[in-house]
């Protein structure tokens, strides 16, 4: 009996990419060159194979226990021995030559993706890097939902089919959730058939079925040595020669941020979902994270070698803004020099190192405006980025995007379009004002009252209450007016009226000589609270206008005293960014905890033109402030308001008082 001849990788290789492509078994052992008994062995095997993948995997949804699962890793045992070993590249098929090449052709034919034009073009930037002979960094800000962490799986995926020694790092905020990331690679690398997803993904467009498979292309990457490292949380693939990797780091390992990666250096190592609400603002948690991240995650990249960190943009004082803000220096050839020549500011700068941005910034927003061509460009159908004007029209459609652009500006702002927004310098967040939860995690209240619409008055406010007026005048410019009653006692301020509107000043109140009346606004606004019976006693206004239009005309003093009211002047100066008196100082907390009430928002731009200030005053900012400096004037001049007086009761024997 003759010796049985061994089968070259690439014969089997061939072999079953024809079958893959259609071909009969019959004609595909004719073109790679293999016995027909062979060829029919291989695809029966491939058969069982997938019924006993489809049965471990349906008892072990249903918690059958591990037999199921040990069943499964059995037969993938089984077959990774029958798979061709690494095949050298000059061996390779046709289409897997041309998958280390095109990332996107890869990703269809082995991964079963459809095309996502900033997916690829980002994969090619990170390789690129990757590839260039300096150390690089990265932060690569996308919106959620776009498929981050799925691109970074698919890059680490095709670094390693272009580079079997390379040694990935995968980083995530927890040990668990890189530990998903690391099997998710393992469990691509290791499959013998090709990738079917689900069909209702198919049928949407967002997936296709995959034609190839890596471990039969590109030859297994599981070793068949029984002690080789083969684990969710890290593993080393089959080399090119058959022997294992000559350095201690695996090809893949996972870490979270907090673990113990001290002693493990990377070429590649890829942290996504590293940043999250809880540790982008100023606390202990950020604290330690950017401590990490300095002294032990930038450390892990050996030279050559490539870190990026990917995620969506949270606030000013995120991880990601701390890597944006690191710059590193360029030193002259020339260290002999003494800088005996300096006699100007210019000398010194000229002789100072040159600054470069230590980490690139790769930015792709959910939308792109100036893309927008219509209706049609934002549908689900459209072309993606850069196209049209939508990242993704499957992923992130628009009619989920104009919501949160709409209803959380903010938010859209930073955590969909990546804007270098400093959140810290806004005056409050959105949600301060509407109530849930905000960006930091905390549920907040909100300061809106549903029932009630501008000019009303809550129902049964008790004594004692201030019922005041704050204006914040302009004589060419927009008047904004803000009544409010406020409680002492309960801590409320309740927002009657608001009205933002160019006036002179005649229209802010005027005086008819020949008949005796006054009109504007201001006495419109004070009959108006008499008929409520929550009379104005004072008006807070800005000190130049008080001067100019109120307190130099008789006549305003005849009607403060028919209408016993007071006129306070008041004086912004440099009160407005005091640290315990300003804007900032005031309104915040106020509104954070929900004591400063507003009507509702439903149909009602007066609430809606404060929403919009407060959210997003500055302290530079010069218009568009009207309304929010009009409530600081309120708040500020307050406490040395007299408050109103009790009305007087009459005096009843004890007995007629009941209990």
């Amino acid at each position: 009996m003759g010796t049985k001849r061994a089968v070259p990788p690439q014969d089997k290789a061939k072999f079953f990419a024809l079958v893959q492509a259609g071909h009969t078994i019959k004609d595909a052992c004719a073109q790679a060159g293999v016995h027909y008994n062979t060829g029919s062995r291989w695809v029966k095997k491939a058969k069982v194979l997938a019924t006993a993948r489809a049965e471990a995997e349906f008892k072990g949804s249903r918690g059958a226990g591990a037999g199921g699962r040990q069943a499964l890793e059995f037969q993938l045992s089984m077959d990774a021995a029958d798979l061709p070993s690494a095949i050298p590249h000059e061996l390779l098929c046709e289409e897997a030559k041309r998958g280390l090449e095109d990332f996107e052709f890869f990703r269809k034919h082995y991964l079963g993706r459809v095309p996502s034009p900033w997916q690829v073009e980002a994969a090619y930037k990170l390789i690129e890097l990757l590839e260039s002979e300096e150390k690089e960094f990265v932060v690569l800000n996308v919106p959620p939902g776009a498929g981050k962490s799925t691109l970074f799986h698919d890059v680490a995926v095709w670094a390693i089919c272009r580079n079997r020694r390379i040694r990935v790092m995968i980083g995530s905020v927890s040990q668990n959730m890189a530990k998903l990331y690391s099997r998710r690679i393992r469990e691509t690398l290791e499959r013998v058939q090709p990738i079917q997803p689900d069909p209702q993904m198919v049928t949407k467009g967002i997936a296709v079925n995959a034609e190839g498979c890596l471990s039969i292309d590109y030859g297994r990457f599981k070793p068949t040595d029984k002690g080789a490292l083969w684990r969710a949380e890290e593993f080393v693939v089959e080399q090119l020669d058959g022997n294992g990797l000559d350095n201690k780091e695996p090809t893949v390992r996972a870490y979270g941020i907090e673990s113990e990666f001290i002693g493990h250096r990377a070429d590649l190592c890829l942290f996504d979902d590293v940043a999250s609400p809880d540790n982008a603002r100023e606390s202990v948690a950020r604290d330690k994270l950017l401590e990490r991240w300095d002294n032990v995650a930038e450390a892990r990249c050996d030279p050559g070698g490539l870190l990026a960190v990917v995620g969506q943009r949270l606030g000013s004082g995120d991880l990601y803004a701390h890597c944006l803000a690191k710059e590193t220096y360029d030193i002259e050839d020339d260290i002999s020099y003494d800088g005996s020549d300096v006699e100007t500011p210019e000398d010194v700068q000229e002789g100072q190192p040159v600054r470069q941005k230590k980490y690139r910034h790769i930015i792709y927003k959910a939308y792109y405006e100036e893309l927008d061509t219509g209706k049609e460009s934002r549908s689900f159908k459209a072309l993606p980025y850069p196209e049209g004007p939508l990242l993704d029209p499957k992923r992130l459609p628009w009619k989920d995007l104009s919501f949160i652009r709409y209803s959380k500006p903010d938010v859209f702002n930073v955590v969909y379009q990546q804007e270098d927004l400093d959140l810290d310098s806004r005056l409050i967040d959105r949600t301060w004002m509407t109530g849930g939860k905000g960006m930091d995690g905390v549920e907040y209240p909100g300061c809106i009252d549903n029932d009630r619409q501008p000019g009303y008055i809550p129902e049964g406010l008790a004594h004692p209450w201030i019922s005041i007026v704050a204006v914040d005048p302009s004589p060419t410019m927009f008047w904004a007016f803000v009544w409010i009653i406020y409680q002492p006692d309960t801590g409320l301020y309740h927002i009657v009226d608001v009205d933002r509107v160019k006036l002179t000043a005649e229209e802010v109140l005027g005086y008819d000589t020949a008949t005796g009346t006054y009109s504007g606004l201001m006495d419109e606004w004070q009959e108006r609270s008499v008929d409520m019976n929550y009379p104005i006693s004072h008006w807070v206004v800005e000190i130049n206008a008080a001067q100019r239009f109120l307190l130099a005309h008789d006549f305003v003093r005849k009607w403060q005293a028919m209408n016993r009211v007071n006129v306070v002047p008041h004086t912004t100066s440099r009160n407005k960014i005091d640290e315990n008196l300003g804007v900032e100082a005031l309104l915040p907390p106020l509104i954070r905890s929900g004591a400063m009430r507003f009507p509702s928002m439903r149909g009602n731009w007066k609430t809606l033109a404060a929403l919009e200030e407060l959210t997003k005053w500055t302290r530079d900012k010069k218009n568009g402030t009207d309304i929010v400096m009009a409530l600081w004037m309120a708040v500020l001049n307050l406490p040395n308001l007299t408050q109103s007086k009790r009305p007087p009761r009459q005096w009843r024997p004890s007995w007629m008082l009941g209990n």
